[in-house]
């Protein structure tokens, strides 16, 4: 069995008719199989698109707004998926490489790695800060506030890393935890990527970001626009269902590197 076999790709759509059709070419390119959509009650031409498109029979279509995590937990199980490892894909990335092969054969090298990310890409090609250090309370205070924009904050050098943007990681399947769940259902949206890459440090897994791999990403941040808008206000509510969550495993790794930056 190859990669392509071996991976089951899942990606959750909602109003990105503007993005699908580069990333569905992108797909067909490279004859990734094994792609799988959730469709999270679109309004748009998004869902037209895909049923009309090459994945029309592995398109999972909700009619009530659910979370990020649910709709990838819905998906492995709604299709039964038994794969050895499953990729996170946004609908608003792209890629010209076969991005998928030089990850696969990295985690499939070593037994420690969990998870594993490409570099990320804004499509005027520069490079998109999606490899970091978790996050202390500063940060998360600016980053709120709208003081921290994605383009100014450091990206990590790996190959090891703390955490990487939930946007394209492929995760091994011995992350999945009972009900066949990946992602902790309780972050409607965001800090699911942080979680779980938190979770595999906790399992002894490693976290690898690849430089020799890239994709492209229409990075949105509708988090940062509003301050009072409803994805800072899912933000700030993941954040804190994290911390009550990892409670003092977490605080005490951030506590050093918060009085440092303070």
């Amino acid at each position: 069995m190859g990669y392509k076999d071996e991976v089951s790709i899942l990606i959750v759509t909602h109003n990105h008719s503007d993005y699908i059709d580069k990333l569905i070419d992108s797909l067909i390119k490279f004859d990734y199989k094994n792609v799988y959509f959730c469709d999270a009650k679109s309004s748009d031409k998004t869902l037209h698109k895909l049923k009309n498109g090459p994945f029309h029979n592995r398109i999972l279509e909700k009619t009530i707004l659910e979370g990020f995590s649910k709709n990838n937990n819905d998906l492995i199980r709604h299709f039964n998926l038994k794969s050895e490892y499953f990729l996170l894909l946004n609908p608003d990335t792209y890629f010209d490489i076969d991005f998928l092969s030089d990850l696969y054969l990295k985690i499939k090298l070593k037994d420690d790695i969990g998870i594993i990310a490409p570099l990320m890409k804004y499509p005027d090609g520069t490079l998109q800060v999606t490899w970091k250090k978790f996050p202390n309370f500063l940060n998360v205070i600016k980053k709120r506030t709208g003081l921290l924009k994605a383009k100014s904050e450091i990206q990590m050098v790996g190959p090891q890393i703390d955490w990487c943007l939930g946007a394209c990681m492929l995760i091994s399947r011995r992350l999945l935890k009972e009900n066949n769940n990946l992602l902790d259902e309780r972050y409607r949206l965001y800090c699911e990527d942080i979680d779980i890459c938190f979770e595999a440090h906790q399992k002894k897994m490693k976290v690898i970001g690849v430089s020799s791999s890239y994709i492209y990403h229409n990075l949105n941040e509708s988090s940062s626009k509003k301050l009072f808008g409803k994805y800072n206000f899912w933000n700030i509510m993941s954040i804190w269902k994290f911390i009550l969550k990892w409670n003092w495993r977490y605080l005490s790794k951030i506590s050093v590197r918060f009085l440092v930056t303070f």
